[in-house]
C-alpha cells in the first residue's frame, strides 16, 4: 500500500481547504488562525508563496474569471490574485452573531457552497449552509448542524456530501444540478468518536469519499455505500482535508494542523500543521470554476 509523503514543512497554525488549480499547476490552501494567509505551492519546482491577507480566510474557490472566490471572517469576497486584493461580494452572516464559514466548495454549474460554525458552541446546532451565485445572491439550503465542513459531489452530479463535525457524519444528500437543490440529507457515514473528527473531504474519479480525520492521524477513503475501503495512517494527529492534484490529478494532497497541542505534543510530531502527499494510483477530478 502506498505510503504518505511529507511535501512540505510550513507549521500551519490550521492549514486547510487545499484547491488544485490546474490551469497554472499548483496547489492553493489557507491557514486562518493566528495567521491569516493564503499559500501557494508548486510540486514541479517546490516554489512556495505566502500571501498575508489581513483577515480570516477559511476556503476557497477558483473564479472562472480569475483569481479566487472565498469565504472571509468578512462575508464571501472575490481575491485578485495578481493585486492580492479581497473586494466583497455577500454576506450571508450579516445577522448570525456568533457564527463564522468555514469549509466551501464550487459545484458544477459554479456556485459556491460554504458551511458555518458558531465557534462559541460548535458542537450545538447553529451551523448552517448557503449557496452563493455567480451575482452575489445567496440562499440558505440547510441547517441544524454542528460544524459545517468537507464538502463534495459525486462524479455523475447527482449526490453532495457534507461533513458534520461533531455529529461524526458525513450526509448525503439528492443533488440536482440545473436547479443547485438538495433533498433527502441522510447518514452516509457515522464514525465513533474514538476515531477523530471528520473535517474535509474530496471525491475521486471512482466516487469513493476521502475524508481526513482531526485527532485520527489519518484518512479515509469510503466507496459509494458509505464502507471504509481503505485507509491511510499520517504522522500527524491533526490532517484537516485533502484535495487530487498533480498533472494527472493522481496526487491527494493532505493539509494538517497544529492548533491544540501542546508544547511537547509539537515537539514529539515535528510535522505537525506541514503538507503531506499520497499516490495511491487514483484519481481525483478537475475543481469545478466559480462562476462570477
Amino acid at each position: 500500500m502506498a505510503e504518505v509523503e511529507h511535501v512540505l514543512e510550513v507549521r500551519n497554525v490550521i492549514g486547510e481547504g487545499p484547491l488544485w488549480h490546474s490551469q497554472e499547476e499548483c496547489l492553493y490552501w489557507v491557514n486562518f488562525i493566528e495567521q491569516y494567509q493564503i499559500l501557494r505551492f508548486y510540486p514541479q519546482t517546490r516554489g512556495t508563496n505566502v500571501f498575508e491577507t489581513g483577515i480570516p480566510i477559511m476556503a476557497l474557490g477558483i473564479r472562472k474569471a480569475g483569481g479566487f472566490v472565498a469565504a472571509t471572517g468578512k462575508g464571501i469576497a472575490t481575491w485578485d490574485t495578481q493585486r492580492k486584493t479581497l473586494e466583497p461580494l455577500c454576506d450571508p452572516l450579516f445577522d448570525r452573531t456568533g457564527c463564522r464559514f468555514n469549509d466551501a466548495a464550487t459545484d458544477s454549474r459554479g456556485r459556491f457552497w460554504v458551511g458555518t460554525v458558531n465557534d462559541a458552541n460548535p458542537k450545538g446546532r447553529d451551523g448552517e449552509l448557503f449557496c452563493v451565485r455567480a451575482d452575489g445572491s445567496w440562499q440558505a439550503m440547510d441547517n441544524n448542524i454542528t460544524v459545517a465542513n468537507g464538502i463534495g459531489w459525486s462524479p455523475n452530479r447527482k449526490i453532495m456530501y457534507l461533513t458534520d463535525s461533531f455529529r461524526y457524519s458525513i450526509y448525503a444528500y439528492d443533488y440536482t444540478p440545473d436547479t443547485g437543490t438538495i433533498t433527502n440529507r441522510r447518514t452516509f457515514v457515522e464514525t465513533s468518536p474514538d476515531s477523530g473528527i471528520p473535517d474535509g473531504l474530496t471525491v475521486d474519479s471512482e466516487g469513493f469519499v476521502w475524508s481526513a480525520f482531526w485527532g485520527g492521524w489519518k484518512v479515509v477513503r469510503y466507496n459509494p455505500e458509505g464502507k471504509v475501503d481503505r485507509e491511510y495512517r499520517l504522522p500527524v494527529p491533526n490532517p484537516t482535508s485533502c484535495a487530487f492534484g498533480g498533472k494527472q490529478l493522481d496526487e491527494l494532497y493532505i493539509t494538517s494542523a497544529s492548533l491544540g497541542l501542546k508544547k511537547e505534543e509539537k515537539d514529539r510530531y515535528p510535522k505537525s500543521g506541514d503538507l503531506f502527499c499520497l499516490r495511491a494510483g487514483i484519481t481525483g477530478m478537475d475543481e469545478p470554476r466559480f462562476a462570477g
